[in-house]
């Protein structure tokens, strides 16, 4: 099938292909038979970050890479249509590139145009697909492995048992409820990040985001922690949704009493913050966090490295959807750490305006 013939004078027809060509998405390069480029349009020239002066040029002086040459070379001499990837040292950056043969219907080829697509963010939306999958089967296989082994047991004779029988059955409730909070996360997960996320700012006092963090005071006791927090006198109200922010307080307070070995500290701070937000930090004496895994650590059911490994609480989202309410708020949170020293989240926030 061909398309329609273009119906313009040859100077129009130029104007147009040389409009369509700068606005494209993928990269346009001809090179002709003598090797030298004959034009590229801004995004070829930004994604093989070609010279101001490449038209004219040997391909093999304008570009560093030179398997894109002998991508090139092959289509000229084979005057068939060619496909190569283009993958640079670091392994993060991913260009396919396709070359055409151009020339008369019957003459040889004299010009080579290469198409180039950059499918760096497509093949990091693939690789997070797939850590999804893997990371969200292994988190439901626990659970369900549990609740066949505990149902096989019951079935075998110790539903009989009067007092095996209940032991098993709120086993069995709790890794249900674990599932059931896995499900209400990937849920709410899932909204935050298709942009459905509501918050109703108003003023909130630090007070009351910290209302949160104060009933896990029974949770510190029972593993022999100390929790305190120091809030600064002259500590303005955050402008925020106060339900969805004391949810991220708490799980960074929860967070801090799981790895935090028995005789530690957590402490809870909140304090003016620069250019008009209000900063609130948990610091812990726990296990802290290794390097290589702190940049990765608000990713969902991303795992740090043996010493934070999960002991069966929590989700693996609950960083996550802390980074999403804090951003959807304007803020920012990051996290700071010592192996086996501990760690600290900061989060930043907008301060509410003061009206008076």
């Amino acid at each position: 099938m061909t398309g329609l013939p273009l119906q313009t004078s040859i100077p129009r027809a130029t104007e147009l292909l040389e409009a369509v060509c700068g606005h494209l998405e993928e990269g346009l390069l001809i090179v002709g038979d003598d090797g030298c480029v004959r034009f590229a349009n801004p995004a070829a020239t930004t994604t093989l970050q070609l010279p101001a002066d490449a038209a004219g040029r040997r391909l093999v002086h304008a570009v560093s890479d030179h398997r894109l040459a002998m991508l090139v070379e092959t289509c000229l001499g084979s005057a068939a249509e060619c496909a190569r990837e283009l993958v640079d040292a670091s392994g993060e950056r991913y260009v396919m590139a396709r070359a055409f043969p151009l020339g008369g219907a019957h003459g040889p080829v004299t010009e080579v145009a290469v198409v180039l697509r950059d499918e760096t963010q497509l093949r990091r939306l693939e690789s997070v697909r797939r850590d999804f999958v893997g990371n969200i089967s292994h988190e439901l296989r626990t659970p369900i492995a549990a609740i066949q082994l505990l149902v096989e047991t019951l079935q075998e004779g110790a539903l009989a048992d009067p007092e095996m029988a209940p032991m098993f059955v709120s086993r069995i409730g709790l890794e249900v409820s674990h599932m059931s909070q896995m499900v209400s996360e990937l849920l709410e997960l899932s909204a935050i990040e298709s942009g459905q996320l509501s918050v109703r700012v108003a003023p909130v006092p630090v007070t009351e985001l910290l209302v949160a963090v104060e009933r896990l005071r029974p949770l510190a006791d029972e593993r022999q922690l100390e929790l305190r927090d120091e809030i600064a006198p002259d500590t303005p109200s955050v402008l925020c949704d106060a339900t969805r922010l004391g949810q991220v307080m708490r799980n960074l307070v929860h967070n801090a009493i799981k790895f935090t070995p028995a005789g530690g500290r957590i402490t809870v701070t909140a304090g003016p913050g620069d250019e008009g937000r209000v900063r609130l930090t948990v610091c812990d004496t726990g296990v802290g966090i290794a390097p290589e895994d702190q940049r990765r650590i608000f990713e969902r059911f991303w795992k740090a490295d043996r010493s934070r490994q999960r002991d069966g609480e929590g989700t693996g989202l609950g960083l996550a959807i802390a980074r999403h309410v804090v951003e959807a708020h304007g803020g920012r949170i990051a996290v700071d750490s010592v192996p086996d020293e501990g760690a600290t989240f900061t989060v930043e926030l907008p301060a509410a305006v003061d009206a008076n």
